[in-house]
């Protein structure tokens, strides 16, 4: 309910005039805060990463309102450097970090500028999309702002290595909390908490996932360790209490994505979780770790039983999910037939590659979609939405969107939309009123449903076939046909979303002035003369999602960066790794370390990458780098040689 009621403020919000004042008056005061509170920011980063994109409303794809929390950390933390003693004594960076992170930054930038030169040149666009050159960028920031923090970081661990650590391991419980009750929210609202043969899969609030993707994946494989940090860190029973609910809703959250690459993923890191808390309980003892492991970590008192019912209480979700005639059950059964056909993508992936500069250096960042899309019908887009203007009488201009269907396959018509977020009416009718033009004959699909993203309920639509006119432009207005609208339950409410699409195949319309009209005539669309461009307008895809994403993390950099950008980041995470399993990192106090979760967290990430895209979601991306850099960082001592910062 909670979450239902942010998701109309938020829509509210992003509608009235005073907004943008209300967001420069947030964004100075976070400033502020970070400059003011040291180590805030390390919390509140992953704390609200999960939540901060209104995409949806917003129409941005390129910026996110996440942008803007980095951004104000930025600002504060260097503010706060320049005026503290760090200013005058300089921070001490390791030289290998500093070359390590330098050459990342030169490979991430040759990748940009190919990704630029690929899209047919640099073009700045609020609204840009995933073939446009923007698309680079969007990819870039999450390790630009990533590198951006090494000083920072540098400056809170120097200040208090375990509180950092216990901060960033706050912060990560809270925002896996955020994503857990999301998909509580969206269960309850849509399938059903308990429906588990319906064919849908969860996604919280990861709205890049309007184009498929892993963005949930990959976030729930980082994150998971961190719940066994908060119950093995909980003292008193309320606490520990709460640690075990969300280590149950989180089970939950993997679950219901019925996706088998967070199963073997989360699985695999738990496992391997255990084997270094062992290991750095006893030292790397092998005596010790052979002969005694269990009862050296015997829990006592009610820790124990406590213990032992969480884990009867998970062993009972995995039950229940993964029976019989669930639809996992059926994901499992065609796991032969998926690898197959997801090694023909793969291999169409990598066909991208041309030449040796291509292969070494990549074919840009942000460039795998259009160039998959673009070599046939093997993986061409369902659709794609352009804003255009055009001079008009009067000598003014005339702004509308171009709206296309799939290029030759028929099979995708209408799975490609142009959408916006709408205030659910549950009583009476409502009507579209729009302006259509066209140069051949095209279907027209609109409709009005209940839908959190992906997946429709209930849905009100209207259907027309589009002549060409000597008139140009013809304008329609249509009633929408379909049962009422449940809205869901007052404590999981629905939202609304309109959506516009073009059916046939090869089918091209121009759209203007498009209105939802209430049963009291009330306006429900913004926007709709697309004066402001395409904001508010949100492009969605539903069910057919292979041209933007290859479904291989090694792939997709391999793809877009080339032997170069994959082996700086193999070495940067086998790095990481080093230091946090055979480093100093392993010495520390078992309450004080972080070094045995974040590196089961690394693990996860790269085991889900081998079936998933990661670094192609700028907020997931970014996590993964800040861990990536936190981990080495925070399991170094300062040595001498280390470079001033």
């Amino acid at each position: 309910m909670v979450l239902g009621s942010f998701s109309a403020g938020a829509a509210l919000a992003w509608h009235h005039p005073l907004w943008p004042v209300a967001a420069l008056l947030l964004f100075g005061l976070w400033c502020l805060l970070v400059a003011w509170r040291p180590g805030l920011w390390i919390f509140v980063v992953p704390a609200c990463l999960p939540f901060l994109n209104f995409s949806p409303w917003t129409g941005w794809l390129v910026f996110e309102e996440f942008d803007l929390l980095l951004l104000g950390a930025l600002v504060g933390g260097y503010g706060r450097l320049a005026w503290s003693s760090h200013a005058r004594n300089g921070i001490r960076i390791p030289c290998r970090l500093l070359a390590l992170t330098a050459l990342l930054a030169g490979s991430g930038l040759l990748s940009l500028y190919r990704g630029f030169v690929d899209a047919g040149g640099f073009a700045f666009d609020w609204f840009a999309g995933y073939a446009d050159a923007l698309n680079s960028l969007r990819l870039f920031k999450s390790l630009a702002f990533a590198l951006l923090f090494i000083p920072l970081l540098q400056q809170e661990i120097e200040n208090s290595r375990t509180h950092s650590s216990q901060r960033l391991a706050s912060g990560m419980v809270v925002g896996l909390a955020v994503v857990a009750l999301a998909v509580l929210w969206e269960r309850a609202a849509f399938p059903g908490l308990l429906d588990f043969i319906r064919h849908y899969r969860t996604v919280a609030l990861f709205w890049e996932m309007h184009v498929g993707g892993a963005a949930i994946d990959a976030y729930l494989a980082l994150t998971t360790p961190f719940v066994a940090w908060a119950v093995l860190a909980a003292r008193r029973p309320v606490s520990w209490t709460a640690a075990a609910a969300l280590a149950l809703l989180t089970a939950y959250a993997c679950l219901t994505t019925f996706a088998r690459g967070v199963y073997f993923a989360v699985a695999a890191s738990l496992a391997l979780l255990v084997m270094l808390l062992w290991a750095q309980k006893c030292d790397f003892n092998a005596r010790a770790f052979f002969s005694s492991p269990w009862r050296r970590y015997k829990l006592e008192g009610w820790r124990a039983k406590a213990g032992l019912l969480l884990i009867l209480a998970l062993a009972a979700e995995v039950a229940a999910v993964l029976g019989g005639g669930s639809f996992m059950t059926e994901r499992l059964a065609r796991a032969d037939r998926d690898l197959v056909s997801r090694a023909e993508h793969w291999q169409h992936g990598l066909a991208l590659l041309k030449g040796s500069s291509d292969w070494l250096l990549g074919k840009g960042l942000g460039r795998l979609p259009e160039n998959y899309a673009s070599r046939g019908s093997q993986g061409e887009f369902s659709g794609d939405v352009k804003f255009h203007g055009e001079w008009a009488p009067g000598r003014r201009v005339n702004t509308f969107v171009t709206v296309r269907g799939p290029g030759t396959m028929n099979e995708l018509g209408g799975l490609y939309a142009l959408t916006q977020r709408v205030p659910m009416l549950l009583t009476g009718r409502q009507r579209v009123s729009l302006d259509v033009r066209v140069k051949k004959e095209t279907d027209v699909y609109l409709a009005l449903c209940e839908r959190h993203l992906l997946y429709d309920g209930g849905c009100q639509a209207a259907f027309i076939r589009v002549l060409p006119a000597q008139t140009s432009w013809q304008t329609f207005v249509l009633p929408l046909i379909g049962p009422a609208l449940a809205g869901g339950f007052w404590y999981a409410p629905r939202m609304g979303v309109f959506s516009l699409s073009v059916v046939n195949a090869g089918g091209v319309a121009d759209f203007d002035n498009v209105r939802l009209i209430g049963p009291q005539r009330e306006e429900l669309l913004g926007n709709g003369n697309f004066s402001q461009g395409l904001s508010h307008w949100f492009p969605a895809a539903q069910r057919y999602f292979l041209p933007w994403h290859i479904d291989n993390m090694f792939l997709e950099v391999l793809i877009e960066r080339g032997v170069a950008g994959l082996l700086l980041l193999a070495v940067l995470w086998g790095y990481a790794l080093w230091h946090l399993v055979f480093g100093r990192a392993r010495s520390q106090a078992l309450s004080q370390a972080l070094s045995p979760y974040l590196a089961a967290s690394l693990c996860a990430a790269l085991l889900v990458g081998l079936v998933s895209s990661v670094m192609d979601v700028p907020r997931v991306a970014f996590l993964f780098y800040l861990l990536i850099l936190f981990s080495i960082q925070a399991a170094q001592e300062n040595h001498p040689d280390s470079a001033i910062a």
